[in-house]
Parts: C-alpha cells; sequence; structure tokens
C-alpha cells in the first residue's frame, strides 16, 4: 500500500477541503461514525484516503442536484490529491527537481485541465484542477523553498501527464505513477 507523503497535506490540504470532504460524506450517507472524529482531526492525507475510498464507487444518480456536484468534487479531488502525493513521492526518489519551463508546463496544464470541464465522464474535474493546480502555482513561486517548488512542478508534470498524446506536450514531463486504489 502506498502512502501519500506528508507534502500533500503542506501543499494542498486546508481545513475547509477537510470539511468539504466531510459534507459530501454525509450527503452520501458513506460516513461511518467511527471514522467522522478521524475525518476532523487525523491526518489530511488519510481524510483524502478515506473519502475516495468511499466515494469511489457510489451512485451519485439519486442525489439532488447540489449533492451530486458535492460528492462528484470531493471524489475527484481526493482522487488526485491521492496521486499528485504518488507524483510527490515518485520525483523525489527520482532526484527530479523543478526545471525551467515552468511557464510552458503550467500554461499547457491550465489549457489542457479547463478542455475537461464539463465532459462527460469528468463530473468534479473543475473543482479538483482548480485546487490543485492553484495551489501547486503557488507552490512554485520563487520565494518558496526548493522543496515545495520541486513538489508543485511534480504534481504539475502528473497533470500534463494525463495529456501526453497531445500536441504540445513535452516528454520530459511525464510522471508515472500509480492509480488510487
Amino acid at each position: 500500500m502506498f502512502k501519500i507523503p506528508d507534502r500533500v497535506a503542506d501543499l494542498f490540504g486546508s481545513n475547509a477541503i477537510r470539511v468539504e470532504f466531510q459534507q459530501a460524506l454525509l450527503a452520501a450517507g458513506q460516513a461511518q461514525g467511527h471514522e467522522m472524529k478521524y475525518l476532523e482531526d487525523g491526518p489530511f492525507s488519510e481524510v483524502a484516503r478515506i473519502t475516495y475510498r468511499r466515494l469511489k464507487d457510489f451512485d451519485r444518480s439519486t442525489l439532488p442536484e447540489t449533492r451530486r456536484e458535492l460528492v462528484a468534487s470531493a471524489k475527484a479531488l481526493s482522487h488526485r490529491l491521492i496521486t499528485s502525493g504518488y507524483a510527490i513521492d515518485e520525483a523525489a526518489k527520482a532526484g527530479e527537481h523543478a526545471a525551467d519551463d515552468i511557464p510552458e508546463l503550467l500554461a499547457f496544464v491550465q489549457r489542457k485541465c479547463a478542455a475537461r470541464v464539463g465532459l462527460p465522464g469528468h463530473d468534479g474535474w473543475e473543482r479538483c484542477y482548480t485546487h490543485i493546480v492553484s495551489r501547486a502555482e503557488g507552490a512554485l513561486q520563487q520565494d518558496r523553498p526548493a522543496e515545495d517548488r520541486d513538489a508543485g512542478y511534480a504534481v504539475l508534470r502528473h497533470f500534463a501527464s494525463f495529456f501526453s498524446r497531445d500536441d504540445g506536450f513535452e516528454r520530459r514531463w511525464f510522471i508515472q505513477v500509480p492509480e488510487a486504489s
């Protein structure tokens, strides 16, 4: 079993996201009593893991529209937080660091992710990518520590890798990460 590095919690975690995950689980009827305290106080990376595990196979079709959107967003965000952690871990193990092509990589990721919004099969994608990509962009600022910049760069590479067959993708951006289970 893989573990989400603490870097995910440092870069992407917030109390607001934690609450959003709790609300989605409650809306879907997927919050188990013994987990609620853990969802409030446990490590953020485990909150993401619990959220994804509970929502990945949940049928949202019976929920009212607002709850469907909340659940879809929480599922997508928790899923990509997990795989972003894997990307950070893979890049760190390989000794890879942020390169000088950040503007090109960021523009590619933003353009490609925005194009997925509203497509069938991509429910919750907008919430997912806007949160993660904007936080990764923040981590890449010059005043941030090298470890933050490296992590943010790895996450952008991960998102770019979804589009590895598209025009504009640079092979050096590809990063292989395991899928969340």
